[in-house]
């Protein structure tokens, strides 16, 4: 009986050392990090561009030295900073880098319109001009568009997802596709403050806006001062309205 109780008690260490082992060497699993889909997907823009690609810069400057990545119409980047009115830092999945991009040349569903025309076709083109050698893609009503860049007065630079093309269409046969009225900032030196309150006062300015920037007019009943949503810093707050055009 006492051999029996040794080899049991011999036993009994092994599985209790066992057991130790494997709780030892199981990892701990680290709590899920709560995720913005949201977000994510706000902070994600499509390169957009009529012809070449779009150079991702190690610096905020046009310069060859500095070209570290070229992006073509389609691929994605994900949105940083956007406090420069040119350059935006932006992450690349594809180069696995940050760099500075040209914002004019990035849409994404924030703002999106819907082709309008009576009949026939909108074009999709390469250049910033009425010619049939510059056609690149049929747009037809009920086609939507990515807007990219609105700076010129009649063609505007936006991407066609069902082409998955960038290029210029005449925007007087676009329709946007939210309810909003859209203002863009004008300002012939500096920048346009986004406040926190309608009054002129340095302690109350939460962003800066430059020319370019496009916001959405939430409240346009005071005189001077009128409530605006700005697309690019993700911000409400009151701006001048003698700089929105």
């Amino acid at each position: 009986m006492k051999k029996n109780h040794t080899w049991i008690r011999q036993i009994t260490r092994v599985l209790l050392t066992l057991m130790l082992t494997l709780v030892v060497s199981v990892p701990v699993m680290a709590e899920p990090k709560a995720v913005d889909v949201g977000t994510q997907l706000s902070n994600m823009y499509t390169v957009t561009v009529a012809s070449g690609y779009l150079a991702l810069r190690t610096e905020k400057a046009y310069r060859d030295a500095n070209e570290i990545g070229q992006l073509y119409t389609g691929e994605s980047v994900e949105l940083e900073d956007a406090s420069d009115s040119t350059y935006w830092y932006v992450y690349s999945s594809k180069y696995d880098k940050y760099g500075y991009v040209n914002r004019k040349y990035l849409a994404n569903s924030s703002y999106e319109c819907t082709v309008s025309v009576q009949s026939g076709y909108l074009a999709l083109r390469n250049a910033k001009a009425f010619k049939s050698s510059n056609e690149i893609a049929k747009l037809y009503s009920g086609d939507i568009v990515q807007i990219a860049d609105t700076s010129d007065d009649t063609y505007w630079l936006v991407y066609a997802p069902d082409f998955d093309k960038g290029g210029y269409v005449n925007k007087d046969y676009l329709v946007d596709r939210n309810p909003v009225i859209r203002k863009t900032v004008k300002v012939t030196s500096g920048y346009l403050a986004l406040r926190s309150e309608m009054a002129y006062d340095d302690a109350n300015e939460i962003g800066r806006l430059n020319t370019g920037d496009i916001v959405q007019i939430a409240d346009s009943s005071d005189s001077t001062y009128w409530k605006v949503y700005s697309e690019r810093l993700g911000k409400y707050g009151y701006v001048n309205k003698n700089y929105l055009q």
